[in-house]
């Protein structure tokens, strides 16, 4: 069961049952006023065209926003892998301002990993 699921049935007492109600109506609104569905029922923030979260969509879903959940999801993976394979390939290295800022907040001498490459750096 997912925080949603307990907020919205009443598991974790009245005051989240009435916080997550406030929020599904305001997904929703901002959903109409902010986001498009595609074609293939995939709904998608207009400014940034990336495909909405999954928590998020959990909220419409349960609001009965007109949508496929299952379809964003797909079309959502399928954009953050697309971003971290660009990200990977155009990834130089850091910079000599960013070095600084690793060795003033780790100290110098310790070794740093980018997530997104795996590539290891002593600072």
């Amino acid at each position: 069961m997912t925080r949603f699921e307990k907020e919205i049935s009443g598991k974790l007492g009245d005051f989240w049952k009435k916080h997550a109600e406030k929020e599904v109506k305001k997904a929703v609104l901002y959903a109409d006023q902010e986001a498009v569905v595609e074609p293939n029922g995939a709904i998608r923030w207009i400014a940034s065209g990336h495909y909405i979260p999954d928590d998020y969509c959990e909220m419409l879903e349960y609001a009965g926003y007109h949508f496929d959940r299952a379809a964003t999801k797909r079309a959502a993976d399928a954009q953050e892998g697309k971003f971290l394979e660009d990200y990977s390939r155009h990834h130089k290295g850091f910079t000599d301002e960013e070095l600084a800022e690793a060795r003033a907040a780790f100290g110098p001498g310790t070794r740093i990993v980018n997530v997104f490459t795996g590539e290891e750096t002593v600072v």
